[in-house]
């Protein structure tokens, strides 16, 4: 093999590197508005518990539960192998990640729909 293709795959591995170091530092990011300026949403940040969601929101009119792809994946080990959406009408859904060994909830995104439930 010559040096200079060494050198091409050396870069090529640390520009991967690279990308999926950014991917990872992007997830946690730390919080922020999700909902839009004036809904009670804007008042719900990634990372809340659903204790934390009751106390703004209140009870949700409805919910609904589901498994991720990534609860079939045997080689996965994080948290987020199941998610919990808590729809208000007219305002929209919570949705929040469930931790897979504490069973706590999450919020990961907000979804502001005003037709929502209807």
């Amino acid at each position: 093999m010559r040096v200079g293709s060494k050198r091409g795959a050396l870069l090529g591995v640390l520009l991967l590197l690279a990308v999926a170091l950014a991917a990872c530092a992007s997830d946690g990011a730390a919080s922020a508005q999700l909902g839009p300026a004036g809904s009670p949403l804007a008042k719900i940040d990634r990372g809340m518990n659903e204790v934390d969601v009751r106390e703004v929101l209140g009870e949700p009119d409805s919910s609904r539960s589901y498994q991720t792809w990534k609860g079939w994946n045997p080689f996965y080990y994080g948290s987020d192998t199941a998610r919990t959406d808590w729809v208000y009408d007219s305002r929209g859904r919570v949705v929040f990640a469930r931790n897979r060994y504490s069973g706590r909830l999450s919020v990961i995104h907000v979804v502001h729909d005003p037709s929502q439930g209807h």
